[in-house]
């Protein structure tokens, strides 16, 4: 018997209020923990890692969700303060990175008013401190859609992090809301391109020329640019054409689940 509208719809509302009434959390109880590759597509200097594997962490939610990532950790924000999930996810991942041989960089997506939390500044400066010993290299993406209320607190921390080596990025940039702002604070070491903004990059001129508007932003900046949600090599050769520094998506790297 085919599925009705109604039921899909009955459904998901189950799900989203069996996720309210769960106590969810980022353990991995509830969630897993995947990598996915960040690929050099030309020479750079080490600090944005060309010289070393460089991975994106991204969180898996179990089936008690409805299966996006992004319902998930909204769920989570929205049930308890944002940095108790940015620091679960981040412990997580440092665990993983302690255990790597070789020297690695991975980025860790937090919510912007995550950064104006002193303990999570002060665990994020330790675990870097710790991996930092072996070559390792930690990146805070700040997600794009997430608001914070002291912008002030959130660059005087950003500018701690990145003096004890951690980098920190704009994720989706070119999505809906770019953050101008903390650009012209000079907190910004690496601009990610949105997956929206990529995927018709070499047929569609207006896209190339958001992406050629992104590039001169970054070079303004002394920063670099990671495009996202690369999947053909039409898309990586523009991107190449374009002397965009990095990229990420399924041409290179399916994500990889880890066993934490």
């Amino acid at each position: 018997m085919p599925y009705s509208a109604n039921d899909k719809f009955e459904d998901s509302m189950m799900t989203a209020q069996a996720m309210q009434q769960l106590k969810l959390n980022a353990s991995a109880d509830h969630c897993s923990i995947a990598i996915h590759e960040i690929h050099a597509l030309g020479a750079a200097s080490d600090r944005f890692g060309a010289q070393r594997p460089w991975y994106e962490v991204l969180v898996r939610p179990h089936a008690v969700s409805d299966g996006t990532p992004g319902h998930f950790i909204d769920t989570l924000y929205s049930q308890r303060p944002m940095v108790d999930t940015d620091l679960e996810i981040l412990e997580r991942a440092m665990a993983w990175l302690r255990h790597r041989r070789e020297p690695t960089r991975i980025n860790v997506n937090v919510h912007p008013g995550t950064l104006t939390d002193p303990l999570f500044v002060r665990l994020a400066l330790e675990r870097h401190r710790e991996t930092m010993q072996n070559g390792h290299s930690l990146c805070l993406e700040l997600i794009e859609f997430g608001q914070c209320e002291s912008k002030h607190s959130l660059v005087e921390n950003a500018k701690k992090l990145q003096s004890a080596g951690i980098l920190i990025a704009l994720d989706d940039f070119g999505s809906r809301l770019n953050c101008f702002d903390l650009c012209a604070a000079g907190i910004v070491d690496i601009l990610k391109i949105d997956t929206s903004v990529v995927c018709g990059l070499d047929r569609d001129p207006n896209q190339r020329a958001i992406v050629e508007c992104i590039q001169t932003l970054a070079r303004g900046l002394k920063a670099r640019v990671i495009a996202e949600g690369v999947e053909t090599r039409p898309q990586l050769d523009t991107l190449r054409q374009m002397e965009v520094n990095f990229a990420q998506g399924f041409f290179f790297h399916r994500p990889e689940l880890l066993e934490i």
